[in-house]
């Protein structure tokens, strides 16, 4: 059996050996009620990373992005998502099912939705009584499915001073926030400037086990202890533990990121010239591959490349991501690369006997 190299996405990772030890060393408290000093330091140190009044530390960031949601709306008000976010599609539907919400949608290129065509949709709390006011604006940065590339800050700064004004708030996915951080140059206080409530994950790139950070003002955070009662996700038990898993991670892995990104380049660059694939330039740690209209089709592209022991991330009938974390090491984007081009061989031979 080759070596499994699983490149479908950063979660499977374990705790570096470092974090480990933190996690033995921490002396969970009750968490909740405001005991755990972990979870206390931790909170603090995402309102300094984020700028915000106030932090709280919970499970996941598709939870902190529901709370984000449930922080600024009301039931019946509709929202603004980019069309092929995380949000939209792969946390239940919550916006509708939860929260009650009317979703407009707008599609883009690299997660920035055209301003003008939010501003098309957007209605104002002052609206005529018929349309339900838009009250949120969600943004995804890095986009995931865009292929992690990072929305820029300047894009943030108009998109602000186009809904503020309107009385629309808005909220920032950042699953990968670190990411976009480190590619762009950009820290994520600056990007948090500009919204008014941000999500923060601790275990995608950072490898932390488990977590994410919810911060606006204390009003919003005040709302999510409540909120975090209404969906069963209040009380982490022994949330220290994990909690000093996180702040290592957020204090010690950020640099790192650089690492990845530089191996999505090298992967990209790798395969980037084989027949039949359309691959993105990287500018974070994914890889996003195409294939090719009449080519080989990504369910039947991944099913190769997992026989050959590389798992991949397929998303659409067309596409799959390659990504890359701390996990992954250069003779694994070396395998990888040996094993894409193999499919593509692989494929084309077989296409081409079909055809005689």
């Amino acid at each position: 059996m080759p070596k499994r190299i699983d490149l479908r996405t950063e979660v499977w990772t374990t705790p570096t050996p470092e974090m480990w030890r933190v996690m033995e060393a921490a002396e969970p408290m009750w968490a909740p009620v405001g005991e755990d000093r972990n979870v206390q330091r931790l909170e603090e140190f995402g309102t300094q990373l984020t700028g915000k009044e106030a932090c709280k530390f919970v499970a996941t960031t598709s939870i902190a992005n529901l709370l984000g949601l449930m922080a600024s709306t009301d039931r019946g008000d509709s929202v603004i998502l980019e069309a092929d976010s995380h949000m939209v599609w792969l946390e239940g539907f919550n916006y509708a099912y939860i929260c009650g919400l009317f979703p407009r949608l707008v599609s883009s290129t690299r997660g920035e939705m055209p301003l003008e065509d939010v501003e098309n949709i957007l209605v104002g709390k002052r609206a005529r009584k018929t349309r339900p006011p838009t009250t949120l604006i969600a943004v995804e940065n890095p986009h995931n499915d865009h292929g992690g590339v990072v929305v820029s800050e300047d894009y943030m700064r108009k998109l602000s001073e186009l809904v503020h004004p309107h009385g629309c708030r808005i909220h920032m996915d950042g699953a990968r926030a670190h990411n976009a951080s480190v590619a762009s140059g950009v820290s994520i206080k600056d990007y948090a400037r500009h919204v008014d409530t941000i999500a923060v994950s601790l275990n995608k790139g950072l490898g932390a086990p488990f977590g994410a950070l919810f911060c606006g003002t204390k009003s919003d955070v005040e709302k999510a202890h409540a909120n975090l009662l209404r969906i069963g996700a209040w009380n982490i038990h022994r949330a220290g533990i994990f909690a000093a898993a996180g702040y290592y991670a957020a204090t010690h892995m950020v640099d790192r990121l650089a690492e990845d990104h530089a191996r999505a380049r090298r992967l990209a660059d790798g395969i980037r010239n084989l027949p039949g694939l359309d691959v993105n330039t990287p500018e974070t740690n994914m890889v996003r591959v195409s294939t090719k209209p009449g080519g080989f089709g990504a369910e039947a592209f991944t099913e190769r490349l997992r026989e050959l022991g590389v798992l991949a991330n397929q998303r659409t009938e067309d596409m799959f991501k390659l990504t890359i974390c701390h996990a992954i090491a250069d003779d694994d984007i070396d395998a990888a690369i040996a094993a894409v081009s193999k499919v593509v061989e692989s494929l084309s031979s077989h296409k081409l006997q079909a055809v005689g």
